[in-house]
């Protein structure tokens, strides 16, 4: 195979796929009533894959290289654990981290659909940094909030996606929230 050929392959492929997606798209006929359509969000990120497939196509077609990128911001992973080596430093390892992260999404999986996307999503965005260590809990929950609040802003103001509202009293607290933020 040439090695241009091989450059530009999977770019090509995933430019073919781009191209049946974007059909398979277009398959979609919802009546909105004006607004825009599911279709809509799955033809953009459609449209910008393929986009990214074409210029990664031409460049490498132009430069007959596959130029990878260089990352002179990050350290290299080895080069910093031998500096930490020669300095007497053990790694550390915190798998209780990893395994309270892994907790708090299984948790927000299962508690969306009873306490609605809103509060499930700000108890997440509050408590993952504080179980990777972030030690200023303030800070955190006005982040949840903060966060929480323009996702569901974007959500449905923006894309207009039906978001879970949870059951009892968590409804009564998600349809407030769209009452404020303007969604009938």
């Amino acid at each position: 195979m040439p090695p241009k050929v091989k450059l530009v392959l999977p770019y090509g492929l995933m430019l073919a796929v781009s191209g049946w997606l974007y059909w398979v798209a277009t398959r979609i006929d919802v009546d909105t009533g004006g607004r825009i359509t599911p279709a809509a969000w799955p033809k953009a990120i459609i449209v910008f894959m393929a986009l990214l497939c074409l210029y990664e196509i031409v460049k490498r077609l132009l430069s007959g290289t596959e130029n990878r990128a260089q990352t002179t911001f990050l350290p290299d992973a080895e080069e910093v654990a031998e500096q930490e080596e020669k300095r007497g430093l053990a790694p550390v390892s915190r798998p209780w981290m990893l395994a309270g992260g892994i907790g708090l999404i299984t948790l927000y999986v299962i508690l969306v659909p009873f306490a609605g996307f809103f509060l499930s999503t700000v108890l997440f965005l509050a408590a993952f940094p504080l179980a990777g260590g972030f030690k200023r809990p303030v800070f955190a929950a006005t982040l949840g909030i903060a966060g929480g609040f323009l996702l569901i802003v974007v959500f449905m103001r923006v894309a207009y996606i039906s978001l879970p509202l949870g059951v009892g009293p968590f409804r009564d607290v998600s349809l407030g929230l769209m009452r404020l933020i303007g969604v009938t």
